[in-house]
């Protein structure tokens, strides 16, 4: 089943009495592993797969969203048997519900002497996304999560759990990447081609030193094009694809995308072709123009807050190391 599928299979759903639950067998999966599509009388979206006599239960979970646990149930008419039953808590989240319920179904039709094993793996998978706001990214927020994905994927090196673990941006780190030897503040912005880009600097610590090793300045410079390969979501598939047979890396880099905010299951909804203009690493050190807390000595005047400013690139190119990933300058950041 597809989660459209699902959502139309849980809305055609009769109302359950008191007490039951009404629900459809998902089609295409074989008898011994049956999965019911299902609403209490609260019409509260269920996916109920029946566990295997003599199956330990699924260890009980409740996060934001979906609660998961092991209950003996009957469906309709039908004898009690025992299922591992999932329940949205929340309409805001019946898209990803319907997105985990076919991921379900697909991997219990996969591997029917196992469904316990198989709910196991799509929980693990989507875990991270029911904590995602579901009021989504503004148009700047998914614009500033395309140019980070784009320094991971092409400026980071080959792809591993230890090169993801350096993307500290969508944990409220200082700077976006971050490691021992050096740490990179990934900007992004969309104007026309004719001009230098312009860049919003949020606060007086975005280039600010870091703690250890060299602070590098990336920019990246896009411009809406409808036929354009790249999009945000197109690019956090590339690097899941290729993160495709590293259980621990895809993992962390699933976690990564919710804290940023991003829910595949809402894809479509940041489908904005985009053609780079420019990508330019930048070394930023004393003299490379931009605010801090040492610029106001001996601190910001009474009353005043929060600092951002507007960094012409322009300015800022006798610091510039690289306009490619294979430029000599970028192999600078990785020594």
């Amino acid at each position: 089943m597809t989660p459209s599928e699902m959502e139309k299979a849980w809305s055609d759903l009769p109302n359950a009495e008191f007490g039951q639950l009404s629900g459809i067998r998902a089609p295409g999966l074989p008898p011994q592993a049956p999965v019911y599509v299902a609403v209490d009388p609260e019409r509260r979206r269920q996916l109920l797969v029946v566990l295997p006599a003599g199956t330990e239960p699924l260890k009980m979970t409740i996060t934001r969203g979906l609660e998961v646990k092991t209950e003996e149930l009957r469906v309709g008419e039908s004898s009690a048997r025992t299922y591992i039953q999932l329940v949205c808590l929340h309409p805001a989240h019946y898209s990803t519900f319907s997105a985990l319920g076919a991921n379900i179904v697909a991997a219990v039709s996969a591997d029917p002497l196992n469904p316990k094993a198989a709910v196991a793996r799509c929980l693990d998978r989507w875990r991270s996304f029911w904590a995602v706001d579901q009021s989504g990214l503004t148009r700047e927020q998914a614009l500033g999560l395309f140019g980070e994905l784009w320094f991971l994927l092409r400026w980071m090196g080959p792809l591993s759990a230890a090169i993801i673990a350096r993307w500290q941006g969508p944990l409220g780190a200082r700077h976006d990447f971050q490691w021992s030897a050096g740490s990179v503040e990934v900007k992004a912005t969309s104007s026309g081609s004719g001009k230098a880009p312009v860049h919003l600097i949020a606060n007086l610590e975005q280039l600010d030193s870091p703690e250890t090793g060299q602070l590098y300045m990336f920019s990246l410079h896009v411009t809406d094009d409808a036929l354009a390969a790249n999009s945000m979501p197109v690019l956090a598939e590339q690097i899941n694809t290729l993160l495709s047979h590293d259980v621990e890396a895809k993992s962390l880099f699933s976690e990564r995308l919710a804290k940023a905010g991003y829910n595949p299951v809402d894809a479509s909804r940041y489908i904005r072709p985009l053609r780079v203009l420019a990508e330019e690493l930048y070394r930023v050190d004393e003299s490379f123009p931009k605010l801090t807390q040492r610029s106001f000595v001996p601190g910001l005047p009474p009353g005043v807050g929060d600092v951002a400013y507007s960094l012409s690139m322009a300015a800022c190119a006798r610091w510039r190391i690289a306009t490619a990933p294979t430029d000599p300058g970028a192999s600078s950041m990785h020594r």
